[in-house]
C-alpha cells in the first residue's frame, strides 16, 4: 500500500483528541485523491478492519466505489450492513451506490442480478434497491 494511504488511515482511525474533523476529512480528501485501482485490494482490506466505525467504513467508501464499481458491491455491501447495525442512516454511504448505478448501469445491474441469484446472499434487501437505480 501507499505509504501516504496508510498515513491517511491512521489519521482517521484515530482520536478526536489527536485529530478533529476537519482533519480527518482532510485525510479523506487525501486519500481520494492518491488512491488509485492498484490500491483497491488494500482499500478494501482497511474497509474490513476491526478499527472501523460507521464513519470511517463511510470515508473509505467513496473511493472503493469510485475506483472499483460495481465490482465490489457485496463487500460494500458488508461495510454498509455493519454500519446499520452501529445504528447509522448511511445517507453518503447510500449515495456512493447509487453513483456506481448511475454511473455503470448495465455493469451494475448485471453484478446486482449475479449476487441475488446467490442462494445465501445476505444482501438482497439492498440489493433490490440498488437495482432500481439501474434503470
Amino acid at each position: 500500500m501507499k505509504k501516504e494511504i496508510q498515513e491517511e488511515i491512521e489519521i482517521l482511525w484515530s482520536d478526536f483528541e489527536d485529530y478533529d474533523v476537519d482533519q480527518k476529512l482532510e485525510a479523506s480528501d487525501r486519500i481520494n485523491k492518491c488512491a488509485s485501482k492498484e490500491d483497491l485490494p488494500q482499500l478494501l482490506n482497511l474497509l474490513k478492519s476491526e478499527k472501523n466505525n460507521f464513519w470511517v467504513r463511510e470515508l473509505l467508501a467513496e473511493p472503493i466505489c469510485d475506483l472499483g464499481g460495481s465490482e465490489f458491491l457485496e463487500e460494500l455491501f458488508d461495510a454498509s450492513l455493519l454500519n446499520e447495525q452501529e445504528g447509522h442512516d448511511n445517507d453518503s454511504f447510500n449515495h456512493f451506490l447509487t453513483e456506481i448505478a448511475d454511473s455503470e448501469p448495465e455493469k451494475c445491474k448485471a453484478k446486482l442480478n449475479q449476487l441475488l441469484a446467490q442462494p445465501n446472499f445476505k444482501h438482497k434487501e439492498k440489493a433490490t434497491w440498488l437495482l432500481q437505480f439501474c434503470e
